[in-house]
């Protein structure tokens, strides 16, 4: 049985580690460099920059498991900083009881390490799906053709889908469940000594919807540098903008946060046209199958978060192995 999953975020892996377990042939195919999916962090002088995810949540207990699995191969370590809340223009501590982790030495690196057994064919768009014969062919953008395959899991954002699902496939899925993203991250000439890890915005008036300091986080550079991720409206409104407007727009939203001027010695930024879940949207949730052999998970298939893309891909899994009558192992590589 030969299955093909494309993207190569934590969703993908997750799910075609699992199919490979149970004695599958998977290839994994993704456009980026590496895997990782929105978990990519950037290299830079300074060390990684985390850009997407920041952080993640374990709650069920099989995600408990292959966190605790992460920890074991010093891939992953909780992430114990400080965290802070602005609201109504206050600054203010807001320690909880949570238990958040971060992959070691990037976010990425779970992945890294879960995809290293992993067929993947890496730099490589699938542009198009074809249907023969109870099988799907993928078309690259380069023109090679990949098959045939048994089954296809798109784990990709809902607009990305959409674009690959043949005309004899009815079902589309909302383009506005993911919302985009400007992420900054300003790398200091001289320390704020400010104390917080994270800080979660709740101002409506601020442009920003979260901030953390990379170096709060274990495994990181020690020069102090600033994560600012901008609200999707915000992100939406100057989408086409220039690192120029985004450099001045970071400079003086962090100053006035921290309430103190800043030394920027570097800024590094990156778009995510697909990013945050849509408020509206936050209670969607899609059981998998699209058609015969085609399915698709991802985070926004269960309303975000990290823990959800894992089980998504999981749960995937699960369903084609029921579907070809085998038995479902709960293990976890």
């Amino acid at each position: 049985m030969k299955v093909a999953v494309i993207g190569a975020g934590i969703a993908g892996i997750s799910c075609a580690s699992k199919l490979q377990q149970a004695g599958y042939q998977v290839v994994l195919f993704d456009k980026a460099r590496s895997v990782g999916g929105r978990m990519t962090s950037k290299r830079s002088t300074q060390g990684y920059m985390d850009f997407g995810a920041q952080y993640f949540t374990a709650r069920h207990p099989l995600f408990q498991q292959q966190v605790a699995s992460w920890q074991q191969h010093g891939v992953v370590s909780r992430w114990l900083a400080p965290l802070y809340q602005y609201e109504q223009a206050r600054l203010l501590a807001s320690p909880d009881a949570q238990q958040r982790y971060v992959g070691i030495p990037a976010m990425h690196s779970p992945l890294k390490w879960q995809a290293r057994q992993l067929d993947c064919q890496l730099s490589c768009r699938i542009t198009a799906l074809k249907a023969k014969e109870n099988t799907w062919q993928l078309i690259a953008e380069s023109g090679e053709q990949f098959g045939p395959f048994d089954e296809v899991v798109l784990t990709l954002p809902p607009a990305q889908v959409n674009s690959l699902l043949p005309q004899t496939v009815t079902q589309r899925f909302p383009e506005t469940i993911l919302q985009p993203c400007w992420a900054v991250t300003l790398v200091l000439a001289k320390g704020t000594a400010h104390a917080a890890g994270g800080i979660f915005i709740k101002d409506a008036e601020s442009p920003l919807s979260w901030v953390s300091r990379h170096n709060s986080k274990p495994g990181r550079a020690q020069t102090e540098s600033w994560l600012l991720h901008f609200k999707p409206a915000f992100s939406a409104l100057h989408l086409q903008q220039d690192q120029a407007f985004w450099q001045q727009t970071a400079e003086q939203t962090l100053s006035a946060l921290l309430g103190q001027p800043l030394a920027v010695a570097e800024m590094i930024s990156h778009r995510w046209l697909y990013a945050q879940i849509q408020t509206q949207h936050q209670d969607f949730h899609y059981e998998g199958v699209i058609a015969a052999g085609l399915w698709v998970a991802g985070d926004w298939t269960r309303g975000g978060r990290v823990e959800n893309a894992w089980l998504s891909g999981i749960e995937i899994a699960q369903q084609i192995i029921v579907k070809q009558g085998a038995s479902v192992c709960p293990s976890i590589g």
